[in-house]
């Protein structure tokens, strides 16, 4: 393939010199007289090298010499000049050329410098080829690895040995919107959300970087994006350079309060199934034995009749004997009389039974509530009545309001009947009264300034039936109002509360029912849940 070249030289003895020795060494040259006619053959033409004067009239040499590198980049430049100057040589440098001949030029010279920019230009062509080449492959990699991170479900932070924050992905982004893309706010300012002086202790990339070794650790974190707290499994591991020294760190953050509130749910029910067995044996078993008290108790009352009839009849035989009787035996029936004290037991012995079977029947109350709470049906939705659910769930829960709340139900009889998961709805109505029970225990000491109120009502809606548990407590406090549903959250003691209960309550009221659970609260007046359940 031919080599072509363009000389710009405003003598044309030059031109013609030039162009001699170049084409005797098998080179295809043109000429040109200036800048301007340079600038048009340039842009007609291709050329592998320009041999180019630096002072002609009109626009100098440099001009072109910058024109070319600019919109020429694969072509070499050549200075050919008669003078001899620091300042213009620094000049021509700084623009780059792959040759500087002074004048006079002799064959050898131009031949040599020729052929060593032709080298050098091949060379620099090859390095911006591999250099470009390389660039797109490390785009493409780069790319690829960006895909990945930000298709992960998890979040992924790179941290510097000084803890500030290098590079975030996509889901780490969506955690924390409001963390800086740039080197300025250490990670513990970012995602713990606690302003600090120092690096905490307990956190874990400080403890990768001065052992080494990857760390794992669970942490309750105030996510930005949904203003709630967000439970994470963060992993930290190192980075080493090539000596084996740790130059930065990485942590995965993965989001499992989902997973964590789905185990304890796991937990709770298999809880409840074990309840709800043993409830319904107790109940079976306690069933047969009552049944047969309350028997007896009639047969005893029935008896004890007959036998006041007897009795009634022997004290008037005993009247008309009159005188007929030896004294002793009268005596020792008066003694016998007196110390039996006839006329209390006549009295008393009816109000027993009566009680007795007043006892019994509270005690059939509470085993069928326990029958109707261990066995509330399958994984299928049924039709319900809501307010024997209310009833049955009040009873078996009865231990835990008793002693600080009087209960009081105001239940719609008309009301419709519901398809429901009965259940989960039975679990939702004894998370809200005991919670209730607890929010008046706090307030009346556990009873000791007497007792307060769980008012439970039910009436029709257009949609379906609504529910309204009441209470007398404390209330809820406004700081905490929007997160009362949060999974974990509680405002209980250690052991009291596992913040599970009323995270439960809303996701089976609005997700697997499809309704709506609320709250009305007042400080120091109480708190009222309203749940609306549809007629599906």
């Amino acid at each position: 393939m031919e080599t072509r070249i363009l000389i710009v030289d405003d003598e044309d003895v030059v031109q013609t010199l030039l162009s001699r020795f170049l084409r005797e060494a098998g080179y295809v040259c043109r000429c040109a007289g200036d800048v301007a006619s340079g600038k048009r053959l340039l842009s007609s033409e291709k050329f592998d090298l320009l041999f180019c004067d630096l002072n002609m009239p009109g626009e100098n040499g440099l001009e072109l010499l910058k024109h070319a590198k600019d919109h020429y980049p694969q072509m070499g430049r050549i200075v050919v000049t008669g003078l001899e100057s620091q300042d213009i040589a620094s000049e021509v440098l700084e623009i780059g050329v792959y040759g500087y001949i002074i004048k006079p030029i002799t064959a050898n010279v131009l031949l040599i410098t020729a052929e060593n920019a032709l080298r050098h230009l091949r060379f620099d062509l090859h390095l911006d080829a591999y250099k470009n080449d390389l660039e797109q492959k490390i785009f493409q990699r780069t790319e690829k690895l960006d895909a990945i991170m930000n298709s992960l479900h998890i979040g992924v932070v790179m941290l510097s040995l000084d803890m500030e924050i290098l590079e975030m992905n996509k889901k780490m982004r969506a955690y924390f919107p409001d963390a800086p893309s740039g080197k300025t706010t250490l990670c513990y300012q970012t995602f713990m959300g606690v302003p600090r002086d120092e690096i905490c202790e307990a956190c874990p990339m400080v403890a990768t970087f001065k052992s080494g070794n990857s760390v794992e650790v669970l942490r309750k974190i105030r996510v930005t994006s949904a203003q709630a707290e967000r439970c994470f499994r963060i992993v930290t591991s190192p980075i080493f350079d090539q000596n084996g020294d740790i130059y930065a760190g990485i942590s995965l953050y993965e989001d499992i309060t989902e997973r964590l509130a789905m185990e304890s749910n796991l937990r709770q029910a298999q809880k409840l199934e074990s309840v709800g067995q043993l409830a319904a044996g107790i109940a079976h078993e306690i069933n047969s034995p009552i049944q047969f008290i309350g028997d007896n108790l009639r047969f005893l009352k029935d008896t004890f009749g007959d036998l006041t009839k007897v009795m009634e009849v022997y004290e008037g035989v005993w009247e008309r004997m009159g005188g007929g009787v030896p004294e002793e035996l009268r005596q020792q029936l008066a003694n016998t009389v007196e110390e039996a004290d006839l006329a209390y037991l006549k009295e008393e012995i009816p109000k027993t039974f009566e009680q007795s079977f007043d006892g019994v029947q509270r005690v059939e109350k509470i085993v069928r509530a326990m029958k109707d709470f261990s066995h509330p049906g399958g994984d299928e939705k049924t039709s319900i009545d809501i307010n024997k659910t209310i009833e049955s769930t009040a009873t078996v829960c009865r231990n835990e309001w008793k002693y600080v709340a009087k209960m009081s139900l105001d239940l719609d009889p008309d009301l419709p009947f519901l398809s429901c998961f009965a259940g989960e709805i039975s679990q939702v109505l004894l998370n809200i009264i005991v919670n209730g029970a607890h929010a008046i225990s706090d307030v009346t000491s556990g009873g000791s300034k007497g007792l307060g109120e769980i008012r439970i009502a039910t009436h029709k809606t257009p949609s379906g039936v609504q529910i309204r548990v009441s209470d007398t407590g404390g209330g809820i406090p406004e700081k905490v109002r929007e997160r009362i549903f949060d999974p974990f959250f509680t405002t209980k003691e250690r052991g009291k509360g596992t913040g599970q209960g009323l995270a439960i309550a809303h996701r089976v009221v609005v997700e697997k029912h499809k309704g709506t659970l609320s709250f009305e609260t007042e400080m120091g007046r109480g708190t009222t849940f309203v749940i609306d359940l549809p007629n599906q």
